[in-house]
């Protein structure tokens, strides 16, 4: 008659059976292992850093404008401009900001105790040509009319604002605005900002409101035509 199996008739268990590793060569294994993936992932969160370094410093620079045109506020005035007394040749840079679309990659400085000529006693603003994203599709050397102008920041309302003005039209042959290398030393010329040693001195800019809130206002306008937009 059917009925359950018997235990007796099952064949008898052996041992499993496991394969032998020295636990010398387990180790080294592991520890190899270990350092190969912390390796790739350093690797990895470095190059996911300079991305983010890349995308923030695109993002600013869109913030800024992509017109020609950078407005640059420059405040706590007063502090820096002891701190340029201190400190011979203390310069400061504007956010980059490109002339428009796809264009020229610019950055102004101002020497607030000033430079050269204007050193001591006058505020002094330049322009550079920075390398750029576009540099092989543009047109060099870069030559298309720069306007500076410190902004009167007095009442619209009460009195028609008087802003410091100055304008140049960069020569062709001027090694500033020729076609910025990406390998460049302290020691070349076309690092050099151009612009204007005595742009407004200490006295001038006390008068109106040039300063108002411990701050100035530079503006910096490039004209670019047209067709070069387009």
């Amino acid at each position: 008659e059917p009925g359950p199996a018997s235990l007796g008739t099952w064949p008898p268990l052996s041992p499993l059976l496991s394969p032998q590793c020295p636990k010398v060569s387990l180790g080294r294994h592991l520890e190899e292992n270990t350092k190969l993936h912390l390796g790739l992932m350093g690797a990895l969160v470095a190059r996911q850093r300079q991305e983010l370094v890349d995308l923030r410093r695109e993002v600013e620079e869109l913030a800024v404008g992509s017109e020609g045109v950078l407005i640059w506020k420059i405040a706590d005035y007063g502090r820096k401009l002891q701190e340029a007394r201190l400190r011979s040749n203390y310069e400061s840079f504007s956010p980059p900001f490109y002339t428009h679309r796809y264009g020229y990659r610019l950055q102004v400085s101002v020497f607030l105790n000033g430079n050269g000529s204007g050193e001591g006693s006058h505020l002094s603003v330049y322009i550079r040509v920075l390398p750029g994203q576009y540099d092989n599709l543009l047109e060099w050397p870069f030559a298309y009319r720069v306007t500076f102008s410190l902004l009167d920041q007095s009442d619209p309302s009460l009195s028609k604002p008087q802003h410091i003005t100055e304008t140049f039209l960069p020569d062709p042959a001027w090694k500033n605005f020729q076609k910025p290398g990406t390998r460049r030393t302290s020691l070349d010329e076309s690092l050099l900002g151009f612009g204007y040693p005595k742009f407004i001195s200490h006295e001038d800019i006390k008068k109106r409101n040039y300063v108002r809130d411990n701050a100035v206002f530079i503006k910096a306008s490039v004209e670019i035509p047209p067709k070069i937009i387009s």
